[in-house]
Protein backbone atom coordinates (compact mmCIF):
# COMPACT_ATOMS: atom_id res chain seq x y z
CA UNK A 1 0.00 0.00 0.00
CA UNK A 2 1.38 3.39 -1.07
CA UNK A 3 1.58 5.80 2.09
CA UNK A 4 2.46 9.82 1.00
CA UNK A 5 2.37 11.93 4.04
CA UNK A 6 4.21 15.42 5.00
CA UNK A 7 4.67 18.18 7.44
CA UNK A 8 4.78 21.46 7.50
CA UNK A 9 7.10 23.44 9.57
CA UNK A 10 7.55 27.15 10.26
CA UNK A 11 11.42 27.33 10.09
CA UNK A 12 14.20 27.16 7.43
CA UNK A 13 15.19 23.70 6.25
CA UNK A 14 18.67 23.84 8.47
CA UNK A 15 16.42 24.62 11.60
CA UNK A 16 14.37 21.50 10.54
CA UNK A 17 17.01 19.35 9.91
CA UNK A 18 18.59 20.34 13.01
CA UNK A 19 15.53 19.76 15.03
CA UNK A 20 14.83 15.94 12.82
CA UNK A 21 18.50 14.98 14.19
CA UNK A 22 17.96 16.27 17.56
CA UNK A 23 17.60 13.52 20.46
CA UNK A 24 15.37 15.98 22.67
CA UNK A 25 13.18 16.32 19.77
CA UNK A 26 13.25 12.58 18.61
CA UNK A 27 12.00 11.70 22.54
CA UNK A 28 9.49 14.07 22.67
CA UNK A 29 7.79 12.48 19.94
CA UNK A 30 8.38 9.13 21.12
CA UNK A 31 6.55 10.18 24.39
CA UNK A 32 3.74 12.18 22.63
CA UNK A 33 2.83 8.44 21.11
CA UNK A 34 2.55 6.95 24.83
CA UNK A 35 4.73 4.22 24.59
CA UNK A 36 5.37 1.57 26.91
CA UNK A 37 8.79 1.82 26.30
CA UNK A 38 10.97 3.74 24.22
CA UNK A 39 14.50 4.75 22.70
CA UNK A 40 16.15 7.07 20.33
CA UNK A 41 19.71 7.78 19.01
CA UNK A 42 21.13 9.44 16.49
CA UNK A 43 24.82 8.26 15.11
CA UNK A 44 25.77 10.95 12.61
CA UNK A 45 23.25 11.09 9.65
CA UNK A 46 21.03 7.92 10.94
CA UNK A 47 18.29 8.75 13.52
CA UNK A 48 16.62 6.12 15.07
CA UNK A 49 13.18 5.43 17.13
CA UNK A 50 12.08 2.23 18.53
CA UNK A 51 8.86 2.35 20.46
CA UNK A 52 7.20 -0.55 22.52
CA UNK A 53 3.19 -0.02 22.10
CA UNK A 54 0.31 -1.96 23.20
CA UNK A 55 -0.79 -4.20 19.98
CA UNK A 56 -4.25 -3.06 18.13
CA UNK A 57 -6.68 -5.38 18.28
CA UNK A 58 -6.98 -6.84 15.13
CA UNK A 59 -3.07 -7.66 15.54
CA UNK A 60 -2.84 -8.61 18.74
CA UNK A 61 -3.17 -12.70 17.59
CA UNK A 62 -0.22 -12.37 15.58
CA UNK A 63 1.67 -10.35 17.77
CA UNK A 64 0.84 -10.22 21.62
CA UNK A 65 0.24 -7.80 23.70
CA UNK A 66 2.66 -5.31 22.23
CA UNK A 67 4.73 -5.03 19.43
CA UNK A 68 7.90 -3.26 18.88
CA UNK A 69 8.31 -0.73 16.26
CA UNK A 70 11.75 0.45 14.80
CA UNK A 71 11.80 3.96 12.58
CA UNK A 72 15.46 5.03 11.22
CA UNK A 73 16.12 7.63 8.81
CA UNK A 74 19.13 7.17 6.84
CA UNK A 75 19.80 11.24 5.86
CA UNK A 76 21.93 11.77 3.03
CA UNK A 77 25.05 14.74 3.37
CA UNK A 78 23.57 18.75 2.76
CA UNK A 79 23.22 19.23 -0.98
CA UNK A 80 21.82 22.60 -0.72
CA UNK A 81 18.57 23.56 0.75
CA UNK A 82 16.90 20.49 0.04
CA UNK A 83 17.74 17.19 1.77
CA UNK A 84 16.95 13.36 0.81
CA UNK A 85 17.07 10.04 2.95
CA UNK A 86 16.03 6.54 3.16
CA UNK A 87 12.98 5.88 5.39
CA UNK A 88 12.03 2.08 7.17
CA UNK A 89 9.77 1.11 9.72
CA UNK A 90 10.22 -2.10 10.91
CA UNK A 91 7.97 -4.06 13.27
CA UNK A 92 10.57 -6.74 15.82
CA UNK A 93 9.12 -10.26 14.67
CA UNK A 94 6.93 -9.51 12.11
CA UNK A 95 6.28 -9.35 8.20
CA UNK A 96 5.51 -6.32 8.13
CA UNK A 97 7.35 -2.70 7.18
CA UNK A 98 7.43 0.50 5.18
CA UNK A 99 10.41 1.04 2.73
CA UNK A 100 10.43 4.86 1.49
CA UNK A 101 12.03 7.87 0.96
CA UNK A 102 11.83 11.32 3.06
CA UNK A 103 12.18 15.02 1.45
CA UNK A 104 13.30 17.69 2.92
CA UNK A 105 12.52 21.16 0.76
CA UNK A 106 11.98 24.75 1.25
CA UNK A 107 8.27 25.68 0.81
CA UNK A 108 5.07 26.10 2.80
CA UNK A 109 5.45 27.88 5.86
CA UNK A 110 8.60 27.56 5.45
CA UNK A 111 10.30 23.71 5.55
CA UNK A 112 8.30 20.57 3.80
CA UNK A 113 9.18 17.38 5.35
CA UNK A 114 7.55 14.53 2.79
CA UNK A 115 7.53 11.15 2.86
CA UNK A 116 6.68 8.46 0.21
CA UNK A 117 6.46 4.87 0.58
CA UNK A 118 5.36 1.24 0.45
CA UNK A 119 3.64 -0.12 3.48
CA UNK A 120 3.64 -3.90 3.46
CA UNK A 121 2.24 -6.65 5.29
CA UNK A 122 3.07 -10.28 4.38
CA UNK A 123 0.53 -12.26 5.79
CA UNK A 124 -1.25 -14.49 3.57
CA UNK A 125 -4.81 -13.48 2.74
CA UNK A 126 -4.82 -11.04 5.75
CA UNK A 127 -1.53 -8.51 4.51
CA UNK A 128 -3.72 -6.07 2.58
CA UNK A 129 -6.27 -5.73 5.05
CA UNK A 130 -4.06 -5.40 7.90
CA UNK A 131 -1.70 -2.60 5.84
CA UNK A 132 -5.10 -0.62 5.38
CA UNK A 133 -5.58 -0.70 9.03
CA UNK A 134 -1.88 -0.25 9.93
CA UNK A 135 -1.74 3.01 7.90
CA UNK A 136 -4.00 5.08 9.60
CA UNK A 137 -1.88 4.79 12.60
CA UNK A 138 1.11 5.43 10.48
CA UNK A 139 -0.62 8.84 9.40
CA UNK A 140 -1.82 9.76 12.87
CA UNK A 141 2.54 9.57 14.11
CA UNK A 142 3.40 12.03 11.56
CA UNK A 143 0.48 14.30 12.45
CA UNK A 144 1.67 13.99 16.00
CA UNK A 145 5.63 14.51 14.57
CA UNK A 146 3.65 17.82 13.04
CA UNK A 147 2.19 19.23 16.55
CA UNK A 148 5.41 18.24 18.41
CA UNK A 149 7.92 19.85 15.81
CA UNK A 150 5.52 22.93 15.93
CA UNK A 151 6.01 23.31 19.73
CA UNK A 152 9.74 22.59 19.75
CA UNK A 153 10.97 25.25 16.48
CA UNK A 154 8.76 27.57 18.72
CA UNK A 155 10.71 27.41 22.05
CA UNK A 156 13.87 26.77 19.66
CA UNK A 157 13.30 29.63 17.38
CA UNK A 158 12.12 32.32 20.48
CA UNK A 159 15.61 31.94 22.46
Amino acid sequence: MQIHASNDFAAAPDAVFAMLTDRVFLRANALATDPLEHEVSVNGLTTTTRRVMPSPSAVARFTGSTLAIIDEIRWEPENGPVRTGAASITVEGMPAGLVGTVRLSPGGRGTLLDYDGELTVNVPILGPSLAKQAAPVLLDALATQQQVGDAYLATALAE
